[in-house]
């Protein structure tokens, strides 16, 4: 254990280091260098989606209403095979027995 007199002696050899810390010079545009250079560095970001133009956006909105109506169009020029479509069903079901005549529904 370390007696009182080696810890006073420890603390005030602490205290006589910091009365030898001296005042620290700096130049008067220290502060307006940083500043500078903080503005600059905020200039310098660019946005996440800088390279999405807005002629790069016309293209890609023209090309999504262009799929949207082509779908449309086909929705609606099948409509007349609706009555194909469920013979093509029935004839599936036949084929591999899926078709029950029992109106259970167990089955």
């Amino acid at each position: 254990m370390k007696s009182t007199k080696h810890i006073n002696q420890e603390v005030g050899d602490t205290f006589k280091v910091l009365n030898t810390i001296e005042k620290v010079e700096v130049n008067h545009f220290f502060k307006h260098k940083v500043l500078q250079k903080l503005n600059a560095e905020k200039e310098e970001k660019k946005p996440i989606f800088a390279w999405f133009t807005p002629q790069l956006q016309l293209a890609t909105l023209s090309i999504v209403l262009l799929l949207n109506f082509g779908t449309i169009f086909y929705a609606f020029n099948n409509s007349d095979e609706s009555d194909s479509s469920t013979s093509d069903i029935e004839f599936f079901a036949q084929e591999y027995s899926l078709q029950s005549d029992s109106s259970s529904i167990l089955n």
